[in-house]
């Protein structure tokens, strides 16, 4: 597969004064060449582009980049979803002040239960915002071009160079690149299209994937918490103490739908951010694991293969959903050699 390296195959040859052979571009599927000179030379190393199978249709389609750079992809059944996890979150926000920590007759329950639930959702709510309008980590468009792909060289041992290219995207695929139907881009290190997101979960934005599941999930525990709290202090008190919000049986419906999404919300976003964080572990993503796809991490810690998502080195910014990973250069080393 292929791999996106500066090489410059002739700068050896050119040192000693010798001219080096050609490098030939051969597309596979029309069997056309090129050679990155017009000058008689030996026969050198090439460099055999295939074109990834599937439909060819508009690149970017539903995806587009606002001028503050926010990453923006226009799905009508994403924008639904997108829109439905911002109400959840705004019911539980109202049902917490106004139904649960407003009323308590403990100055130190609404206290303290007020201000860890905001620092929860707080977060996740940044989480899920940087996740959805972040790239992914999509590879330019345009970019399997003659300049670029001569450009890529042969491999360093001087063996022919595969380069995958994507008939849609016209661009070059890195290995675990997919192409993402929904979103009309290809994806390094793509590992789902998540309509909760309304995005990809990818190379640049997995990091606030993971923490927006996580977050959601401790949130909506802790919600669950604070609604049985609430209860046991109602009850023991005949509702004398929870007098001063809605009606007793107002109060018991709306905290019980609190609690029935809590559950819901908790229990899915746990199980997602366990996977996430199993995939991390054993160097896979969601489409290898359906493909059967086998990775190794051979040599890496546990702390080295998160460090590869949530960036190095290993600090408190794992936890931050307000700063980007610090990736790896052979992670993120695309960037400098393909153009737009």
């Amino acid at each position: 597969k292929s791999t996106l390296l500066d090489l410059d195959p002739d700068a050896s040859a050119i040192q000693q004064g010798q001219q080096s052979p050609a490098v030939q571009l051969v597309h596979e599927n029309d069997c056309s060449t090129t050679t990155s000179s017009d000058l008689q030379q030996p026969v050198g190393p090439r460099i055999l582009v295939r074109t990834a199978a599937g439909w060819t249709a508009r690149p970017g389609r539903q995806t587009r980049v606002d001028a503050a750079g926010r990453w923006i992809v226009r799905d009508g059944l994403g924008l639904v979803c997108l829109c439905l996890a911002w109400l959840v979150m705004l019911y539980a926000e109202l049902i917490t002040l106004c139904v649960i920590l407003a009323p308590a007759p403990s100055a130190t329950f609404r206290l303290l239960g007020g201000i860890c639930f905001h620092i929860l959702m707080g977060l996740a709510l940044t989480a899920h915002l940087r996740a959805a309008f972040s790239d992914p980590g999509a590879v330019p468009l345009g970019s399997a071009n003659h300049e670029n792909l001569l450009r890529l060289g042969p491999m360093p041992d001087g063996r022919d160079r595969v380069v995958y290219r994507c008939a849609r995207c016209d661009c070059v695929k890195p290995d675990r690149t997919h192409h993402c139907s929904v979103c009309g881009r290809c994806i390094r290190r793509m590992d789902h299209h998540c309509p909760w997101i309304n995005n990809c979960v990818g190379l640049r934005n997995q990091k606030f994937f993971v923490l927006f599941t996580a977050y959601i999930s401790l949130v909506s525990w802790f919600t669950v918490y604070l609604c049985l709290h609430y209860f046991a202090i109602c009850l023991r008190s005949e509702w004398d103490a929870c007098s001063g919000g809605p009606s007793p049986a107002m109060s018991t419906m709306l905290l019980l739908i609190l609690i029935v999404l809590s559950l819901l919300f908790g229990i899915f976003t746990a199980v997602m951010a366990g996977s996430q964080i199993s995939a991390i572990l054993t160097n896979t993503t969601g489409i290898e694991r359906i493909k059967g796809e086998q990775r190794t991490a051979q040599g890496l810690s546990c702390s080295d293969r998160l460090a590869r998502v949530f960036g190095q080195p290993a600090s408190w910014r794992w936890l931050s959903p307000l700063h980007r990973p610090h990736l790896r250069a052979e992670d993120d080393e695309l960037v400098g050699h393909l153009v737009a």
